[in-house]
């Protein structure tokens, strides 16, 4: 996988191309395997500013809108999963930069993602 800070810092375009191809990747892989793979993704991550770090999350939130329910619903699972296994302070983080992107993609998004995030 790239080295996540360098894609945190991308420009939005590239960031999500980049992104786009870490989750097709990711997608290949087992359960556990996705879990791991996010934690070490958020991991890597924990030196970025916190505007980088909302700008990679709602990269991530509107490539995240744009998958078909049972995939979205299975991902948004493994990513609160892959949360819930890391350290206090990263998952800390991590929850507050993910709410803080919420606030800023459309409601359309927010409301479609939202809506696995409770159950």
């Amino acid at each position: 996988m790239d080295d996540p800070v360098k894609i945190a810092k991308m420009d939005s375009e590239n960031r999500k191309k980049a992104m786009q191809e870490v989750f097709n990747e990711m997608f290949k892989h087992s359960d556990e395997e996705k879990v791991d793979l996010i934690k070490n993704f958020i991991t890597g991550i924990r030196a970025v500013d916190d505007s980088t770090y909302i700008g990679l999350c709602t990269t991530n939130l509107d490539l995240a809108a744009g998958m078909g329910e049972n995939e979205l619903k299975a991902f948004v699972g493994i990513r609160m999963k892959a949360n819930s296994e890391l350290p206090p302070d990263l998952k800390a983080r991590d929850m507050k930069m993910l709410q803080a992107a919420m606030g800023k993609v459309p409601a359309s998004v927010s409301g479609k993602i939202s809506k696995f995030m409770q159950q």
